[in-house]
């Protein structure tokens, strides 16, 4: 459940980017990509301490983090609502 949410979050955040640039057959196509990763990165997040494939995932995906990529933001909506604190 907190993989569709987190996905249902992430679709959303994108829906602009969406109109813009993908098609619905594209955007079809991604969906489940973006929650199968997302599953996944919190199995991997809740397990790495109990599965050595978890731990090893984990640490990858750690490592693939840009430099360069900034810091993610709270919604503008929650920031509204002083929900960000």
């Amino acid at each position: 459940m907190l993989a569709k949410y987190i996905a249902i979050v992430v679709r959303n955040a994108m829906e602009d980017f969406h109109y813009k640039h993908l098609t619905d057959v594209q955007m079809k196509e991604l969906n489940p990509i973006i929650r199968n990763a997302i599953c996944s990165a919190l199995h991997a997040y809740v397990n790495c301490e109990k599965y050595k494939n978890a731990e090893t995932f984990f640490n990858f995906s750690l490592r693939c983090i840009p430099d360069y990529w900034e810091e993610p933001e709270i919604d503008d909506f929650l920031k509204e609502t002083g929900e960000s604190e």
